[in-house]
Parts: C-alpha cells; structure tokens; sequence
C-alpha cells in the first residue's frame, strides 16, 4: 500500500475527533512528525485542523513558504537554519521554489493542468484528473501519441493509459478522419442526419407501441450480413468480424439514434446478465454479441463528434481567461458548436463544483452527516497533493471566468446566431423556470421562428443528448444531465415521453424482465470489501469515548493496510475456511454461484475451463477449487491490539 494512502486514510481519525492509537517515536526532523502517526494533545490537534482549513494547494506548497520565510529570518546558510532543516550535517534536501513559481489557481488560470503527486494527470479547466492516465504535456505537445495508446510505468509496472492528441476511429484503429468535402460535411459527422430514403426503411413508425424484443429483431435484422461458416462451409447469416460493421447497421443506428441510445444499451446489457445468470450460455452468448456489436456502432458513430469537442478544447483551454472570444475560436460552423459545447460543459462542470464546495465548506460535520460530506465532491480532493482544485474561493473563481467566457460567445452574432436549433434552444432553455413556460416558448415562440416542428426540435436535443452520452464522464456529465432533463421536459405530453426500456431498467422485482439473480463473492483477504465487511458499525451514541472510537478504527485501519506484525505464536490447520459475508451485505442473497465466470475462455481469463456448451453447469463454477499458498494454510491465534513503528 502506497504511502499516500496510509496518509489519506489515517487523516480520517481525526475528522472524527479522535486521539492516535499510534505510539510517538523519535524523529531528527520536527517538520517531518504529522498528527496521524505521533500523539498530540487536543488544543494542538484542533488548531491544526484550523490551520489546515480551506487549503485547496499541496502541503509541500506551504512547506516552502515556511522555508522561504526561516531563509529570511535567518539566512540561507547560518547554523540557525541548518538547524531548522535537521541538523548542521545535513545537507539542504529541497530549496524553496522561485517566486516566479505559479500556484494550483493560477495554473487553472492560464489553461493548463495541474500536477499530480499521486501519479496521471491534474485537472484543467476543459477535462478531468486522472489517475490511470500517464503523465503527458500539454494538448500540443509533440510527444504527445496520435492516438490514445497503454504505456507500461517503469517504475511500478502499471499498465496507464497515454492519451493521444487524436480520437481512436474503433472501427479502423486509427485516428479519426473528419470529410475533405467541406465545413457542412464535417458538420453533418458531427449532427449525423438522417437522409429520407433511410429514415423511410429504419426509423420506427410505431414508437408509441413498440416493445423492446422488436427493437432488438430488427437491429439484428439491420446489423447481420452473409458469411461462410468456419465449420460446414455454407453461406449464413451472421455478425462481421470484430470490430467490423456494416453499412446497413449503421444506417439503422443513425436513424434510431434518439429513440436507441445509451438506454437500449444498458437494457442489452441486463438481459445478457439476465440469461447468465439463468445459466442458459447460447442465448447469453447472443446477447453479448449483439451488445459488443452496438457498442462498436456507438463508439464508430460518435467519434467524430468527440473528435471535434478534443480540437475545441485546445482553442479554449490555452486561452482561459481571454475575453477575445472571436481571436481564438474557430470560423466555421461546426468548429464554433464544439468551442460552444465546451465553453458550456466547462460552465456545468465548474458550477458543480461550487455547489460541492459550498455544501462542504458550510455544513457542520457530525457523525450523521460524515459520509454524505466525504462523498460529496471529487474524491481526489483527498489526495495528499490533490491535482483538482477544491476550495470554494478557487473554484468560483474559475466558474465566474467560464461564465463570462460563454456569456461573450453568447453575445457575439457571428459565433452564436447560425449554430445549430437544437444547441442555441440549450442557451435559451435553461433562462426559463417551469416545465409549463419551457414547453410554450418552444411551440410558441423558438420553433415558429426557426421555421421547425416541435418534434424535429425534440428529436435534434435527443440525438445531442446521445452523442454527449459518449464523451468523457469528466468534464461532460454534468452539462449531458442538464441536457438530458431538458429532453425530459420538453417530451411532457407527446408520445416522445414513453419509455419501452424502464421496465428492463427499473423494476428490480424477480418477475421483471429485465432481472437477473446476484450472488456475493469471496475476495482476497486483504481486499476493501473484507476490510469493510470486519468493520464495526459506529453509531452515536453507542461508541463510547472518544479514545474508544480511535482504538477501533486504527485497529481496523492497521489490519487493512498490514501493519499487524507476525503473530507471536501460530498454528498449522487443515480446516477448509468458509467465507460467510455479513447480512448487510448479502442482503439474503445466495453466495458464491460463479455464473459471472460463464465465458473466462473466450475472454482469455482462464484457458483451463472445459467448453460445456448449451447449459452452463453453474456449480462447476462454484465448487471450482482455487489455488492455494502455503501461507493460506497458517491461522492467527493471538494478534497484537497496538502497533509501534520501532516493532
């Protein structure tokens, strides 16, 4: 377990007010000892958690203004501060940054991302932090792959994505390519239309009574084509090669884009798990076919779109901050819809994260209410150098410059007044308060002076819904739900309202279609869920002192992260050990069925498994013994309740 995991999970004990369990040891540094591994007594521990309130930058940010004021106060090289550094031998570790050294905001502030201690890439303010990403520059950086591609960390082996300056095509495997036939054709791959003769073979006609196993015949009917079997020969009707598909599929997707989309999607999902967990392997097998197949389809359709929202940001992100709105973003159409659409996500992302910070900032902190605070916001703001901004100050600092960044866009006739209806009726929507009033401009006022029906404006919004479906959860998800629920809205009355897929989606009774059996499983022994599932629940009231509660937890605590030395004394059993999970948990659910391992062969997971064919034999899976070690074979019967760092 990484260092800064230890760090990030013992500065919880003192959330709750709790003293350390942990013994002090001796240090050669005063600035190295911290509060989660040396005692401190109350009236220290409270005015540090104040001193450390409201710090959105990294404590090495503020361990150098600390140097930096002891260099005045004492001079670089005097006996005084070698003192203050560890000792007079010790030579000087780290010196303090140069004053030309910019801060998290304003980094932000000029457009480019933060850095990240923990490993990926920081935040900017047009895309997300990640950890599992590798460490690149910025957006025009040269070193930068076309396309996103695995890169190994050569220091700790992990495998990380390195995302590329270019959108992956699924289908060819390269990066995207955008039409040479002009600006209105790159907008089309952007707002895909449907021509008339193919809206009058694939779109649905009968939407307001079409039921889901229909939608799924005719897009098998759409997405198969003819090709020879391996094994007799004969010409038959099947899925192409992955990631291969064909002209007819994707012409039924295009089509049915509004009415498919991300909800037909997770409805194949359910009904693949639905048939593995019946044990029926072909029907299950089909079904995840048919759902890889669609995914393929979305992916291949939507690239293009993704494309030009990544170009877009690389005229805005540098440019944050600049009120020339016109000197940076582009000149054609399609062009100033993805700079608009990332001004606006950029907008929705940032306006979220005032109203965490607001949330965090001004509620008091009980035990009640400690989990709803620790989940509210971007997790990585708990990070030890966090490589997000996160204090309500910073980050209505940049929410105010993005809204003035779009509210000029808005404002300027030859960027805004020729975008797309469906994207200026977005601008104009989210003015109007009500249901009732939103869906009277619409039919009133925005459609007549558009010269569109009302329901080619609902079915434009539901298709910019889907393509923000698939973008990147971070910085987009906020500005996809905003869009979403207009959908919603404005659907309030007409047949566009019904749903074919809520009963696969949301009725969880065992009689519903869409239902399938879950089952609990056993986890490695170090994992969280067996750490949780150890855990005593703490409930005011019932904890007892406050030394109790911090007795408990950094118990529980040090058996997560091993700090539980070897046992004094251990025996040697053959008993075989039966896992049994918590009842909050398993919520009378069986254990350990194993049907989720029904295609380990095909994935490429296990080649040891015997194809069985038509009915999966479930409790071959789960009387399926696992390796053991010689270790697993040890039980501990005497356990330390305290640990040392000396031990």
């Amino acid at each position: 377990m990484t260092q800064w995991m230890v760090k990030a999970t013992m500065a919880l004990l003192l959330v709750v007010d709790t003293s350390s369990a942990f013994a002090p040891t001796k240090t050669s540094s005063c600035r190295a000892s911290r509060t989660e591994l040396f005692g401190m007594n109350r009236k220290a521990r409270r005015q540090e958690k104040l001193d450390g309130q409201n710090r959105s930058r990294p404590n090495t940010f503020y361990d150098a203004i600390k140097d930096s004021e002891d260099e005045e106060k004492y001079g670089k090289d005097t006996e005084s501060m070698q003192r203050i550094k560890g000792g007079a031998n010790v030579p000087e570790a780290t010196k303090a940054p140069s004053k030309n050294k910019k801060t998290n905001l304003e980094l932000e502030e000029a457009g480019e991302r933060l850095p990240s201690e923990a490993g990926g890439v920081g935040e900017s303010v047009t895309s997300g932090a990640s950890v599992s990403d590798a460490n690149t520059q910025d957006f025009n950086d040269l070193t930068r792959p076309d396309i996103s591609t695995m890169v190994k960390d050569e220091a700790t082996g992990i495998e990380r994505i390195q995302q590329g300056s270019n959108i992956m095509d699924v289908v060819t495997r390269e990066r995207v390519k955008l039409s040479d036939l002009g600006p209105e054709y790159r907008l089309a791959q952007m707002f895909p239309g449907v021509p008339p003769e193919v809206r009058a073979k694939y779109r649905f006609d009968n939407w307001s009574t079409i039921q889901v196993p229909e939608i799924m015949e005719k897009f098998k009917a759409a997405a198969l084509v003819p090709r020879k079997s391996e094994t007799t020969g004969e010409t038959v009707m099947d899925f192409p090669p992955e990631p291969n598909v064909s002209d007819d599929a994707i012409d039924f997707v295009v089509a049915n884009r509004d009415l498919l989309g991300f909800k037909f999607k997770k409805t194949l999902g359910r009904l693949k798990l639905r048939s593995q967990s019946q044990g029926n392997r072909d029907e299950t097998w089909e079904a995840r076919r048919l759902w890889k197949h669609f995914w393929t389809l979305e992916n291949h359709i939507s690239a293009p779109f993704r494309q030009m929202l990544l170009d877009g940001e690389k005229r805005v992100g540098p440019n944050f901050g600049n009120l020339d709105i016109k000197s940076y973003c582009g000149k054609d159409t399609y062009e100033r819809a993805a700079d608009y659409i990332v001004l606006k996500g950029m907008v929705a992302h940032w306006e979220k994260k005032v109203r965490d910070a607001e949330y965090v900032e001004s509620t008091p902190r009980t035990r009640k209410n400690f989990m709803q605070i620790l989940t509210t916001g971007d997790p990585k703001r708990y990070l030890p150098d966090p490589p997000i901004l996160f204090t309500l100050n910073d980050v209505t600092r940049v929410c105010l410059m993005a809204q003035k960044m779009t509210a000029e866009f808005v404002n300027t006739p030859e960027l805004f007044d020729d975008l797309p209806a469906e994207v200026r009726f977005i601008e104009k929507a989210l003015a109007i308060k009500g249901g009732t009033a939103l869906r009277r401009f619409m039919i009133e006022d925005f459609c007549p002076a558009e010269d569109i029906t009302p329901a080619a404006l609902r079915e434009g919004l539901r298709r910019l819904d889907q393509q923000l479906e698939n973008m990147q959860i971070d910085p987009y998800a906020d500005m996809k739900n905003t869009v979403g629920r207009l959908c919603d809205a404005v659907a309030v009355g007409t047949d566009d309202a019904r749903d074919p897929y809520e009963p696969y989606l949301v009725n969880f009774s065992q009689d519903g279609p869409g239902y399938f059996q879950t089952y609990t499983m056993d986890y490695d022994k170090e994992s969280l869920v067996k750490f949780l599932d150890n855990a005593k629940r703490i409930e005011e009231g019932t904890a007892g002192p406050a030394g109790e509660i911090a007795k408990q937890v950094s118990k529980e605590f040090s058996s997560l992260f091993g700090f539980n030395r070897k046992p004094k004394k251990a025996v040697k059993t053959d008993k075989p050990v039966t896992y049994i999970p918590p009842a909050r948990r398993a919520c009378n659910r069986p254990h350990n069925l194993g049907w989720l391992d029904m295609f380990l062969v095909e994935e490429g997971l296990d080649d040891g498994k015997e194809d069985l064919g038509g009915k999966w034999d479930l409790s071959e899976v789960a009387d399926d013994e696992e390796e053991e070690f010689e270790e697993d074979q040890w039980e501990e019967i005497s356990k330390k309740t305290t640990f040392t760092p000396d031990e």
